[in-house]
C-alpha cells in the first residue's frame, strides 16, 4: 500500500470533523488516556468518540464499547489497543465505513518476525476496505489550523500555529524537536510522525505538503 496517495487520502487525516479514540482508558500517564486527553485541552473543533469495551465514561464523554456502535459517521480512528487485537480494531473500522487511521501502537515489524506478520495482517485489512492510515508505532500526528486543532499524539504540548511543516519516523526526535519549538515558541503547520510507514509513507506526506496552503 506504498503507491501514492491522493491529496484527499491524506487531508483526511488531518481534517477530520470527528474522531474515535479506539482503546483509550481511563489511566493517567498511559499513552492511551494521553491521546484523548490531548485532543480534549487543545480543543478539537469535531467530535470525539472514545471506544473501550469495559469503560462507560471516559474525560465526561460518553465510551462505546467497539466502534461500530458509534451512531454517526467517523472520519478518522486513532488506534491505541495492544498489538496483538489491532487487527480486529482495524476491522471493526472497516466495517463502520472509517477511510483514514492513525495506529499510535508498538510491537510491529520494529520488534521481528511477528511483527512483521503483525502488520502485514492489519495492512491486508486496511486494503480490503480502502483505508488508508499512519503508523504503527509512531507518536501520532498535529495539526494547528484554527479550523480544526487536532493533536492526535502522546506529544506533551501543542505547539503554536506557524508555515512550517515537520516529519520523521522517529517518535523520539519528534518529542525532543517539539519540546524545544514549544520552549522558544516555534510554529508549526503540521507535525507528523509516520512510524513504521506501513502504508502512508514520507513521499505521500511531502507530495501533499509542498501544495499545503499552510505550509
Amino acid at each position: 500500500m506504498n503507491g501514492r496517495k491522493s491529496r484527499q487520502e491524506i487531508e483526511r487525516i488531518f481534517y477530520p470533523t470527528s474522531v474515535a479514540v479506539v482503546g483509550t482508558n481511563k489511566t493517567k500517564g498511559t499513552v492511551p488516556c494521553d491521546i484523548l486527553e490531548n485532543i480534549l485541552k487543545d480543543d478539537f473543533q469535531g467530535i470525539i468518540y472514545p471506544v473501550n469495551p469495559k469503560e462507560r465514561s471516559i474525560c465526561g464523554l460518553r465510551v462505546y464499547k467497539y466502534v461500530v456502535d458509534i451512531e454517526d459517521p467517523v472520519d478518522l480512528a486513532v488506534i491505541v489497543y495492544p498489538s496483538s487485537v489491532i487487527h480486529m480494531a482495524v476491522e471493526q473500522c472497516g466495517q463502520k465505513g472509517i477511510k483514514s487511521m492513525v495506529i499510535i501502537s508498538a510491537g510491529f515489524r520494529e520488534v521481528g518476525a511477528a511483527g512483521i506478520e503483525r502488520e502485514n495482517r492489519v495492512k491486508e485489512i486496511a486494503r480490503k476496505y480502502g483505508i488508508s492510515f499512519i503508523g504503527p508505532n509512531c507518536l501520532g500526528v498535529i495539526n494547528t489550523d484554527p479550523a480544526v486543532k487536532l493533536n492526535a499524539s502522546f506529544a506533551r504540548k501543542m505547539p503554536d500555529e506557524g508555515n512550517i511543516a515537520f516529519i520523521s519516523q522517529s517518535g523520539a526526535l519528534c518529542t525532543a524537536v517539539l519540546d524545544y519549538a514549544v520552549a522558544k515558541h516555534i510554529g508549526f503547520s503540521k507535525f507528523i510522525s509516520f512510524g513504521n510507514k506501513a502504508d502512508i509513507n514520507e513521499i505521500d506526506l511531502l507530495n501533499y505538503l509542498k501544495d499545503d496552503p499552510l505550509t
